[in-house]
């Protein structure tokens, strides 16, 4: 007897396929949320939370480095402003200590008429052009030099310093109780600028010349050689400023006044030391009891001093204010 009834859940077998038709897969139920808008629109919203909270921690960072960086910056303003005021101090003291010692310059009246500008001009390139030993007398004071060194030293100029430029006048000098004349002379040189200082000073019958060791800066022995340490002892004409470095030797603030000595001639800037209330420390500040100047032109002799530095020496004359000498040293008139 055959079976007749209903079948559920099944499909036609393999032969009822037609030839040639495609396999069938039947019923096949979709996967949730498939093709449904809601889906794309939740995870854009996801995305979107997800860039404004990074936005927010990015901005976090970016504000805490900014308090970072401005707390450090100021407290780096504060040290630097404590480190000046502390050096400010320092210099004060310094400098009321120094001036404590120095006493006041008494100008005397001038006994001769100075030369106007043109006649000082053309003294100065008159003097410059010599080249016959005889006349040197007549336009310049040669000091301890030779007439032949005064000569040879005015042949080998535009050698050493260039062809000369310009010419500045430099109105009058009052300095070590001379009457003083300044020209400066410039020289187009090839590596750097160089100038000199022609000083006019009149001699005992008022007649006015070019003083030959305040040109050539002339020293005894010279400069280079004492820093070789040729020599012990120097006679130096070089430009001189306070300083505040003490070491060595030196190393008392409250024994040694320092200075900074340096000329065209050496690259390096020395350092000279007076014995604090000496002659020649009142001699020194003597040169800024007016306030006018930082630097100041004088002639000097040092000395070394065993167990210094290369740059460190021992002031033990101050011979002038200036590069022009009197008949008596600095430090004596004081």
């Amino acid at each position: 007897m055959k079976f007749r009834g209903v079948r559920l859940g099944m499909q036609a077998g393999v032969n009822s396929r037609k030839p040639g038709s495609a396999p069938d897969l039947g019923r096949v139920a979709k996967m949730p949320g498939y093709g449904r808008r809601g889906v794309l629109h939740t995870r854009r919203h996801r995305d979107s939370r997800r860039d404004q909270r990074q936005q927010e921690r990015r901005g976090f960072i970016i504000k805490w480095s900014i308090l970072i960086g401005g707390g450090a910056l100021a407290a780096l303003m504060l040290a630097l402003a404590c480190w000046l005021i502390l050096r400010f101090r320092q210099n004060e003291e310094v400098a009321e200590r120094d001036a404590g010692g120095a006493e006041p310059v008494v100008r005397v009246a001038s006994k001769f008429k100075s030369p106007s500008q043109e006649e000082a001009l053309a003294l100065v390139k008159k003097a410059l052009a010599l080249r016959n030993p005889s006349e040197v007398d007549a336009l310049i004071h040669p000091g301890e030099a030779t007439v032949l060194e005064v000569v040879d030293f005015l042949k080998t100029l535009r050698l050493k310093d260039g062809e000369i430029s310009d010419y500045l006048w430099m109105s009058s000098l009052y300095k070590n109780d001379l009457q003083l004349e300044g020209v400066q002379v410039m020289f187009a040189s090839m590596d750097k600028p160089k100038s000199r200082m022609a000083i006019l000073t009149p001699d005992a019958n008022g007649i006015w010349k070019m003083d030959f060791a305040a040109f050539a800066r002339w020293g005894k022995p010279a400069l280079a050689d004492l820093l070789e340490k040729k020599a012990s002892t120097a006679i130096v004409r070089v430009y001189t400023a306070k300083d505040l470095y003490f070491n060595g030797p030196f190393s008392d603030d409250r024994k040694w006044a320092a200075y900074k000595l340096a000329s065209p001639d050496v690259d390096e800037v020395l350092v000279g030391y007076c014995k604090a209330g000496s002659a020649q420390h009142r001699a020194m500040e003597a040169m800024w009891s007016h306030g006018e100047i930082a630097v100041s032109r004088a002639t000097l002799e040092i000395r070394r001093v065993e167990g210094a530095d290369r740059w460190q020496f021992e002031i033990v004359r101050v011979l002038a204010e200036d590069w022009v000498m009197g008949e008596k040293s600095w430090d004596e008139k004081l």
